[in-house]
């Protein structure tokens, strides 16, 4: 008995030979559009395919901007532990009152205030103090994973479009080349006609002319195409030469159904600004800290000649803060400052991500509506205008240059509407992947 996997390919064939079978050769390039459909679904069971969830995640996984923002956040993370600890006590060796001149020159012994002394001394960086400083580093680890939330937004939003692109101008390619093979049956039919005396020999050239023209096209969307190939392989590697799966729904998005002013808050860019900002007030509260000094105490112990008792030191010691308006304070108000800089630019990139944003929504919505009026109307009647040119000249009614241009204006229509969805998919990765879900509400 055949295999399910070989009785499904068979069943295909046999559908693609009957297809081909009953088309016109008018429309002969609907059935080798047909045939690709088929023959792709058929090596899409052999080949993997490349989806946008797949290029997304493939992206991510090779993303070295989001490992560096992890260990950026590591890093803070790491500084924020060691900043809330004391400071690492100090080591003092030391002689002093060494003889520098007479007989005793240099001697280490035979003076009596001649001394030698090993001793410790620790500064107490207060509880508070320290605990400032730990929450400056905690806020640059949030200020790092802001980062990341910005690298992750940019990177999908580009793999996204990158992938968009190759899907749309694959199919505008697959058009245009089905257009020129419209114009290779006219220039044959121009060629018929001036041969019999039917038409003048400005037809054919005229027809040439056209055929050259688009030529041109292909060769500018096939370089768009080679464009976009290179860019959707800057992010997901050697799977972008795999076949895409097809296209994405574009008439759903995650910002469609919410409110943008609060939700845009969440935005990376934002975020980012934010966590700025605490940072900044952070650092205002280590300024108010240092304004209080901290101590610093010490034990020495040392020792003279045989002959001479040993010594024992004990020292404490602060800094004298002097002229705290023109030091302390300023570095207080300093800090201060940059929080408030912080929010002024939070605030205004908030406003315009909202304008912007809406901008976005409005013509990706109208851009919607005029795919479904590409789909409801316009499409159908070039449709219609063709079938109608096709039965005139099979009926000996009209001319093929009749069905040649009802043809060429279907097929238009059809590239316009591709074009216009291509605009579409790059607004819908633009706010589909704004936002990541990453994003703790």
């Amino acid at each position: 008995m055949l295999g399910k996997t070989t009785f499904i390919k068979l069943a295909l064939v046999a559908v693609a030979l009957v297809a081909v079978f009953f088309m016109d050769k008018v429309i002969a390039q609907d059935t080798a559009s047909t045939e690709y459909t088929l023959a792709q679904a058929l090596t899409q069971q052999e080949r993997g395919v490349l989806s946008l969830s797949q290029a997304l995640a493939l992206a991510e996984q090779r993303s070295e901007a989001l490992r560096a923002q992890d260990a950026a956040t590591q890093a803070a993370q790491s500084q924020a532990t060691a900043a809330g600890e004391l400071p690492d006590p100090m080591l003092n060796l030391e002689v002093i009152n060494i003889p520098a001149n007479g007989s005793d020159q240099f001697s280490l012994a035979a003076d009596f205030m001649t001394m030698r002394g090993v001793g410790v001394s620790q500064t107490f960086t207060r509880k508070e103090k320290r605990e400032a400083q730990a929450k400056v580093f905690n806020k640059n680890a949030e200020f790092a994973q802001a980062g990341k939330l910005q690298a992750l937004s940019r990177l999908r939003t580009a793999t996204a479009q990158a992938y968009l692109d190759r899907f749309y101008l694959q199919e505008i390619l697959a058009l245009l080349q089905s257009q020129r093979a419209e114009l290779e049956l006219q220039i044959e039919a121009a060629n018929a006609l001036y041969r019999s005396g039917k038409a003048p020999q400005t037809d054919v050239f005229a027809a040439r002319t056209e055929l050259g023209l688009m030529d041109l096209k292909i060769q500018d969307t096939q370089a768009l195409l080679d464009n976009s190939q290179a860019e959707l392989q800057r992010w997901v590697g050697e799977q972008a030469d795999a076949p895409l799966a097809g296209a994405v729904d574009l008439s759903q998005s995650r910002l469609s159904a919410v409110d943008l002013f609060e939700t845009l808050h969440q935005h990376p860019e934002v975020l980012a600004l934010d966590k700025a900002e605490s940072m900044a007030l952070a650092e205002a509260e280590v300024k108010q800290q240092e304004k209080l000094a901290d101590w610093t105490l010490s034990v020495m112990y040392a020792g003279r000649g045989p002959e001479f008792s040993e010594m024992l030191s004990f020292g404490a010691s602060r800094p004298l803060f002097v002229d705290q308006d023109n030091r302390q304070n300023q570095a207080l108000a300093a800090a201060n400052a940059m929080a408030a800089k912080a929010k002024a630019e939070r605030i205004e990139l908030h406003r315009e991500h909202l304008a912007q944003t809406k901008r976005w929504q409005q013509t990706w919505q109208s851009n919607l509506k005029r795919v479904a009026d590409f789909d409801r109307s316009l499409i159908p009647l070039t449709q219609q205008r063709t079938q109608a040119a096709l039965s005139a000249y099979q009926g000996a009614t009209g001319s093929l240059a009749e069905v040649l241009a009802a043809r060429r204006m279907e097929i238009d229509m059809r590239m316009e509407k591709l074009r216009i969805q291509m605009d579409t998919a790059r607004l819908w990765a633009q706010l589909e992947y704004l936002i990541p879900e990453e994003v703790q509400q």
